[in-house]
């Protein structure tokens, strides 16, 4: 395989995982925030929004694989304050703070300053264990 095609590949593997982590995190913080998988409570401001105007936002920014796909670093947030207000970084740290202790917070800090590079199988093994954990919280087990 050439290297345009091999890097092509792993681009693939990485958007395919990326959506199904998106939708995992997604899926997950509408269930907790209101009981219905089609529509939640932005992480940062509260709003309700509709599943399909939320997106995926990082506690902290930065698409390094070493805190891409943590789960406890990203939340579902309206398009307005994750894109709009870069994150609502004040606002998510507040939350983080509610959430989470100060060790793992640290923890988070600590990893986005490392690099984390996924080989396409670990990818493709995410992409299908995030499609898995989704169907399992909408059929409610």
């Amino acid at each position: 395989m050439t290297k345009a095609k091999a890097r092509l590949a792993h681009q693939t593997a990485k958007k395919k995982t990326w959506t199904e982590f998106s939708k995992y995190i997604r899926t997950r913080d509408c269930l907790q925030s209101t009981g219905r998988s089609y529509y939640g409570k932005c992480f940062t401001c509260g709003r309700i929004t509709e599943f399909a105007y939320l997106q995926a936002g990082h506690f902290i920014s930065g698409r390094n694989g070493s805190i891409l796909f943590d789960e406890r670093g990203c939340h579902a947030q309206c398009a307005y304050c994750n894109t709009g207000l870069d994150g609502n970084k004040r606002a998510y740290e507040k939350k983080m703070q509610q959430l989470y202790d100060l060790e793992t917070i640290d923890k988070l800090r600590i990893l986005a300053g490392q690099v984390r590079k996924y080989s396409v199988g670990e990818l493709e093994q995410l992409a299908i264990y995030y499609r898995e954990k989704t169907t399992e919280l909408i059929n409610g087990n």
